[in-house]
């Protein structure tokens, strides 16, 4: 955590996106980058921002995230792509399918987003 915190406190315009695309951070620190934008200053740049910009997501983004947290991966692995994260989990489903009958993470995300209406099945 130290060296997250010294990190960000160089470079306090860096997100939790571009860190972990930039291979600077993991998934599993999103906590700590809540935690900075909970523990910003009045009048900073990140208290004056939502915290789905302050984590550099896209409101779509945040809000899955927010509502299925095993979908994070995806969405980084959909930046990386540069590709729509219902390509990603359709992709992931494909290779999962190949290996086994087993339920995945993408195949749960891909059926909830299909049943909230936000993708269209094709």
């Amino acid at each position: 955590m130290f060296k997250l915190l010294q990190r960000n406190r160089a470079n306090d315009r860096s997100t939790f996106m571009d860190d972990v695309l930039r291979g600077h951070a993991t998934l599993d620190e999103i906590d700590e980058y809540i935690e900075r934008w909970h523990d910003a200053t009045d009048g900073s740049q990140a208290a004056s921002m939502e915290l789905h910009e302050f984590l550099g997501m896209t409101w779509e983004e945040y809000r899955l995230w927010g509502e299925r947290p095993e979908s994070l991966r995806f969405t980084v692995a959909a930046r990386r792509a540069k590709r729509p994260v219902a390509d990603i989990l359709r992709t992931n489903l494909l290779g999962a399918a190949a290996r086994s009958s087993d339920t995945t993470d993408a195949e749960l995300v891909l059926d909830w987003l299909k049943a909230k209406g936000r993708i269209q099945d094709y």
